[in-house]
């Protein structure tokens, strides 16, 4: 299981990296991840996201990926097949879910946490979605209207890494 620690420390790795070290990690992960990095864009392509929210969900996910390479026993690269088990799996639990408000949904996510396997990195992706650069919750980096997309998308990533642990 990924610490709290690991979190942060990475967290602070992935905040000083420069521009050149970004593109880097992107061609590391088209090659250890490529499903996982093609969704990730696709899903950032979605009219429902502005170009800042959809900047967010990739480097959000692209920390989602960093964490789990570090697990015990590493993960395994995801395919298409999996991915797509993962979507239809987490759709159902969307869909006991739909007549609630994105807050509803993350507030039921939150409460999920501590069934999560990894309940840090979704702790982290939780507060990604719900929390700006400077701690505050009053002005997410999303906006209500996209913010339970992202969070799908992003708990898609996450369960499919924990799926594919070694």
């Amino acid at each position: 299981m990924i610490s709290e620690t690991t979190v942060t420390q990475t967290l602070e790795k992935m905040s000083e990296i420069t521009p050149n070290e970004v593109q880097k990690m992107v061609n590391l992960m088209s090659k250890e991840q490529p499903i996982i990095l093609a969704y990730l864009l696709a899903a950032g392509e979605s009219e429902e996201f502005t170009e800042d929210e959809s900047q967010i969900l990739l480097f959000v996910g692209v920390v989602v990926w960093q964490l789990m390479r570090q697990s015990t026993g590493g993960i395994r690269k995801i395919t298409e097949k999996h991915l797509e088990k993962v979507e239809k799996t987490n759709e159902a639990q969307l869909d006991k879910l739909a007549g609630d408000s994105d807050g509803d949904l993350l507030s039921a996510a939150e409460a999920g946490v501590e069934n999560c396997p990894e309940p840090e990195v979704l702790r982290y992706v939780i507060e990604a979605l719900m929390v700006d650069d400077e701690g505050d919750s009053d002005n997410p980096p999303f906006s209500e209207e996209s913010l339970g997309l992202a969070y799908i998308h992003l708990k898609n990533v996450l369960d499919a890494f924990i799926g594919s642990k070694k």
